[in-house]
């Protein structure tokens, strides 16, 4: 192929394919490139054919967070720096843990691996390591039984390679665990809050896993809840549910939230922070408790109890008067090992 006179060397990048030698046949692996023979130029003084690339098994030993279910897997290999280019891909199929078995050539340098894509999902537009940071993925698409996952390991040289990977959730994940209404010297004192849900606002539904310090700019319920946009979610379970028909005393539904990353804290005009807000009637009033929920990480629990003293907000996107909702709150990671106790607000 010539450009303003000048010659390239057109480079194919074979097709491999391997069947893991343990597997069914409904869990062999496709090994493809994208588009299926992957062509790359580099300007040569004459054309002459290119040398067909040595393969090498490589040995990979999955570790998703917690007991985080894995179905289906697609191992995407890049090449050394400078240019750091789409060496190979392979997606195995069904229910995957312990060791895996991967294909590359022997220029194969870094791994990325992604556990639990909607059906579908593609990498036509991936040519290096760079260019996944342009990868972005939606919380349409996300299923809480099974969040997707994301992980990345070097891969050493020589003929037996081996890497341990590690699979987390772009998610965060938020716990209600327990919640009590104490209204307490008020007028209304043993009085029950009625037809009582929780939901998310400010819910980042965007991620890139490879770009993270992008600020966020795209959210499920903006502010108050949106039913339809909450509905077109494939889990609307996701950011909404609901608590109890009628709460007084202390109940532990332990009820799980799920949105990716927002690392703002409320201060910045146009970067708001994700709330958790509960919402519920008193005398016939719709009332609302918002809970900051400032620096969410992924594949990060928090868990908390709440305690409603009096009646709330009549604006969720207002925060209730101080000593309105008492909070104990504690940060975990995905497996459940506490950190330390914060206290939102």
């Amino acid at each position: 192929m010539s450009n303003k006179g000048r010659t390239y060397h057109l480079t194919l990048h074979r097709l491999f394919s391997r069947i893991g030698r343990r597997r069914s046949a409904a869990h062999r692996s496709a090994f493809l490139h994208l588009p299926a023979l992957l062509l790359a130029c580099t300007p040569l003084p004459e054309f002459a054919p290119g040398p067909t690339p040595a393969t090498r098994k490589a040995q990979i030993y999955i570790l998703p967070s917690g007991n985080t279910t894995v179905r289906g897997l697609d191992l995407l290999f890049f090449q050394e720096e400078p240019l750091e280019k789409l060496d190979a891909w392979q997606h195995l199929p069904g229910s995957i843990g312990g060791r895996v078995e991967g294909v590359s050539s022997v220029e194969a340098r870094k791994l990325a691996a992604f556990g639990n894509l909607p059906e579908g999902y593609g990498w036509s537009d991936i040519r290096s390591y760079t260019s996944l940071k342009g990868k972005t993925f939606q919380l349409a698409d996300e299923d809480p039984a099974a969040p997707v996952l994301v992980g990345t390991a070097g891969l050493p040289e020589g003929s037996r390679r081996s890497c341990r990977i590690t699979l987390k959730p772009m998610l965060a994940r938020i716990t209600l665990r327990s919640i009590a209404c104490d209204f307490t010297g008020r007028s209304y004192a043993g009085e029950r809050l009625q037809d009582v849900r929780a939901y998310l606002t400010y819910a980042v539904d965007v991620y890139s896993p490879f770009d993270p310090d992008v600020v966020p700019a795209s959210w499920v319920n903006a502010g108050r809840l949106d039913e339809s946009g909450t509905a077109a979610l494939s889990h609307p379970e996701t950011v909404l549910r609901d608590v109890a028909t009628s709460l007084g005393g202390r109940i532990r539904p332990s009820l799980d939230f799920y949105c990716y990353p927002n690392p703002s804290d409320g201060t910045k005009f146009g970067q708001p922070v994700t709330r958790l807000v509960i919402e519920g009637r008193l005398r016939g009033t719709t009332y609302y408790y918002p809970i900051d929920l400032p620096g969410l990480k992924a594949d990060v629990q928090y868990r908390m109890d709440v305690t409603l003293t009096r009646a709330g907000t009549t604006d969720p996107d207002i925060p209730a008067a101080a000593g309105t909702i008492l909070l104990e709150s504690t940060v975990m990671d995905w497996d459940g090992r506490e950190w330390n106790d914060v206290h939102f607000s």
